[in-house]
Order: C-alpha cells, then sequence, then structure tokens
C-alpha cells in the first residue's frame, strides 16, 4: 500500500501506528512510503481488519494523521476425492470446503482426459457429469482441477481423478439336452472388455431338478426332468 503527500510539501516522511486490530496477525507500526507486512487472518476463517494511522511529518512539523483500514479476506480449501464409475454413469464427485470459510464457492477445470467423453469445466458443490469411454472397451481417465474462492481470495487447486470403466457385454445361446445330461452352455463377451466375468441366477423353472445359480464361462449342470416324462425347461439369467 503506497502512502503520498498530496500537497507536495519537501522532505515530507510518513510513519505509522497501529488503531484497532481486529483477528489479524502480522501487523506491526513502521515508517516509509509504502506499508508491505504480511497480514494473516488470526482464526483461518473469519475475516479481519486493520487500522493503520498514518502521520506526515516535515521540518519538524507532523501533519493531521489519516488512518485507513486494511481489510484480510480468509482463504478458502477445498475437499473432494478421486472416484471410480461405469460407463455412461454420472461422477457425482461432492466438493467441499474443510476450513469452512464463509461464501466459498468452487470451480473446475478439465485436464488429462483419456479415452473419455462428457467432461467439461464448471462450477458448484458438485461435479455430476455422465462420462462414457471412447472406444467402449478400455478404461478411461479425466482430471478435474478444483479451485475455491471467497471473496477476493483463491486457495490452492486441488486435482482429483476419475476412472470410468467400460461396461462388459455377454453372449451365450439356448440349448437343449436329454434328461440326466450335463448342459454345456457357453458365455463370453463379445465386446472383449478384459476383466470380464459371469454370474447367473436362475429365472422361470419348469419340472426340471439341478440347476441352481454360479458363475463362471460355462453353465455345466446335470439336469433331470422331475416327472420323468414331461419336457422341462430352465432359465439362465
Amino acid at each position: 500500500m503506497s502512502i503520498s503527500n498530496p500537497n507536495g510539501v519537501s522532505g515530507t516522511t510518513f510513519s505509522w501506528t497501529l488503531g484497532a486490530v481486529t483477528n489479524v496477525t502480522g501487523a506491526s507500526a513502521g515508517s516509509g512510503n509504502v506499508i508491505a507486512q504480511t497480514l494473516t487472518v488470526t482464526d483461518g476463517v473469519t475475516q479481519g481488519t486493520v487500522d493503520y494511522v498514518i502521520t506526515p511529518s516535515a521540518n519538524g512539523c507532523d501533519g493531521t494523521p489519516v488512518t485507513i483500514t486494511v481489510t484480510v479476506d480468509p482463504v478458502p480449501d477445498v475437499s473432494a476425492s478421486d472416484a471410480t464409475i461405469c460407463s455412461g454413469t454420472s461422477t457425482n464427485v461432492a466438493i467441499s470446503n474443510p476450513n469452512g470459510v464463509a461464501g466459498t464457492t468452487f470451480a473446475w477445470t478439465v485436464s488429462n482426459v483419456n479415452n473419455v467423453t462428457g467432461a467439461s469445466a464448471g462450477s458448484g458443490n458438485t461435479i455430476a457429469q455422465m462420462l462414457t469411454v471412447t472406444d467402449g472397451v478400455n478404461q478411461g481417465t479425466v482430471d478435474y482441477v478444483i479451485t475455491p474462492t471467497a471473496g477476493s481470495c483463491s486457495g490452492s487447486a486441488v486435482t482429483i481423478t476419475v476412472t470410468v470403466d467400460p461396461l462388459p457385454d455377454v453372449s451365450a445361446s439356448d440349448q437343449s439336452i436329454c434328461s440326466g445330461e450335463v448342459s454345456s452352455v457357453s458365455i463370453s463377451n463379445p465386446n472383449g472388455v478384459s476383466g470380464t466375468t459371469f454370474s447367473w441366477t436362475l429365472g422361470a423353472v419348469t419340472n426340471v431338478t439341478g440347476a441352481s445359480a454360479g458363475s463362471g464361462n460355462v453353465i455345466a449342470q446335470t439336469l433331470t426332468v422331475t416327472d420323468g416324462v414331461t419336457q422341462g425347461t430352465v432359465d439362465y439369467v
């Protein structure tokens, strides 16, 4: 903060003392043409003020002091966590300010987008964007850089990563077997998503015993018609 003498009296110097100091550390009396002091709000979350009483002097004479007020805004912070979602679903990343500075708002930019569509810059308390893996098969990632702002002050940005997993698919065919034989239903994933596993439950079961829920790449179960004479069916989901 610069100090000047509007009437231009030669040889004018300036000194200052402190008036009211509220919730601020770092202020002290001094002299010169600039008040350059690092001021910090004491509690870290509430706005503070410092009154500097500046007196001009020249040739043994003091002029009329003036009082100026420096307002010190707290610096907000931000917290958010990495997330993993399935392709085609929303991120729903919650953003908060742990130090509780009143009036904090958040804005984000997007960086390091790999194999993902749907990410964009924005603002608010939640990043809710539907993300989709571009090639439909491989995992993708998006980095969101989130900056907190309160009043005239911006806090340190944080970067969180959202990982987007591709959706697997499944293929299997109907089968007919004789009572007492073992089914051999092969299960595959046509889109080739790495790490795909399969599980099944039972749907409608009519006049058949031996069917049960399970997992794996083949449904191999010994199925028998219950009454011994009538055709039966099992639906595997």
